[in-house]
């Protein structure tokens, strides 16, 4: 039962679900935010990026990067599938995940050149 705030005044109700449940969170959202207090409520343009975060070590690992190194990473993965069915390596292939946008060559039709 949402707090009688939500009930008499109309306030906002927060917009969190609860994970184990899936009902909506009972609490009145905080002023100028879409969650209470409990779910992390802050203004957008209160929150730091970059630089300016104050858990920001190096930026190696911004999402510009990373989307940078998962587009080369999906390159030597097309490369490593094209080699290994031309059989110019013998070696396993490479474990661990693939990256985004991966799908296995499997017949000599489908290397780009």
């Amino acid at each position: 039962m949402p707090l009688p705030s939500v009930l008499l005044f109309g306030a906002k109700q927060c917009t969190s679900k609860s994970k184990r449940t899936q009902k909506p969170c009972q609490n009145p959202a905080a002023y100028g935010c879409v969650t209470c207090r409990f779910h992390g409520a802050r203004k957008p343009e209160s929150i730091r990026r970059g630089d300016q975060h104050p858990n920001y070590v190096h930026g190696e690992r911004t999402l510009e990067v990373q989307r940078e190194t998962s587009a080369q990473n999906l390159i030597l993965a097309k490369l490593e599938d094209a080699m290994h069915l031309l059989d110019m390596i013998t070696a396993p292939r490479s474990c661990g995940r693939k990256p985004k946008g991966y799908k296995k060559i499997t017949s000599l039709d489908e290397i780009e050149v």
